[in-house]
């Protein structure tokens, strides 16, 4: 539970310093690159350079990217019919199939369900979420620049992409052997200041009254996200013959709050800034409701 008070603390910290006007005007942006090219990439290869990749961990991949598939899908679906921008599209795009299954999956899911799950959740986090921002997230932005992009344009930004970068980094690492510790201990350290970092810049983004255009994407989006996406992952997970932990595992991990990550992202592109600190923060504030309410209706 520390790490939700982290959560609060920060989101906390940020919207007092944006209240006193403590910071420069584009702190959160600074901020945002701070992730995006230093802290992302740390957590990216202290996670995966330590990873072994088995057939087991196929399962929670599958469900990862299939739920990542079917409410994108949804998403562009609903944009279409209210007939929203481009940028509204693509915060949609990036939070509501990306959701925050470690920082926050990790402590309330094994607060619900118990320590033995987190197998589980890190392999539903590390080859789902983490795996499609480097990818799909890259892909999303590339798609919503503005200009049209080629096949060659939209590689090439897959390739740059630092924590994409960092992915293939850690995978050529763990297949001599993985880091030096000493190496190790100094990309966590990097690494474990993603989360505060990023949320106190959501909370200097976060305001209580959205533009009247932002209502409705956040509302219906964060539906999607928390309500939907959850039911329709339990939906399938009953059709299938597996333990009734990892079922309720994979529809816990499918319920979580946009990702922190994914945010950055759409606010360093300025994709609509409001739109997307509100939903990171009401999302985190909607999520410590409804994920208990979906593990007691798993019950």
């Amino acid at each position: 539970m520390s790490s939700l008070i982290i959560l609060f603390i920060c989101v906390s910290a940020g919207l007092l310093l944006a209240r006193i006007k403590a910071l420069p005007e584009n702190a959160a942006q600074v901020l945002n690159l701070y992730v995006i090219w230093v802290a992302l990439p740390a957590l990216v290869l202290s996670n995966m350079s330590e990873f072994t990749l088995s057939a087991a961990a196929l399962f929670p991949m599958l469900v990862a990217w299939a739920a990542l598939l079917v409410s994108a899908v949804i998403v562009v679906l609903v944009v279409r019919s209210a007939g929203w921008s481009r940028d509204t599209q693509a915060v949609l795009l990036l939070l509501v199939p990306l959701g925050n299954t470690s920082f926050l999956g990790i402590p309330l899911v094994t607060a619900l369900m118990g320590n033995q799950v987190l197998p589980y959740i890190i392999l539903y986090d590390q080859l789902g979420s983490f795996l499609a921002l480097a990818t799909y997230g890259t892909v999303v932005v590339a798609l919503h620049s503005g200009t049209a992009v080629s096949v060659p344009v939209m590689t090439r930004k897959v390739l740059t992409f630092p924590p994409f970068i960092a992915l293939i980094g850690a995978l050529l690492i763990n297949l001599f052997g993985g880091l030096p510790a000493v190496g190790l201990v100094a990309l966590q350290a990097i690494g474990a200041t993603l989360v505060p970092v990023v949320m106190v810049a959501v909370g200097l983004q976060w305001r209580f009254r959205l533009p009247r255009d932002d209502r409705w994407p956040m509302v219906i989006g964060l539906a999607i996200k928390l309500l939907l996406l959850p039911l329709m992952v339990w939906g399938a997970m009953r059709l299938l013959v597996i333990s009734p932990e990892l079922a309720q595992t994979m529809v816990l991990e499918s319920a979580m709050a946009p990702m922190i990550s994914a945010g950055a992202l759409a606010t360093l592109h300025n994709y609509r800034p409001q739109l997307v600190a509100a939903m990171v923060g009401y999302g985190l504030l909607f999520a410590f409701a409804t994920v208990p309410l979906w593990w007691w209706l798993l019950q």
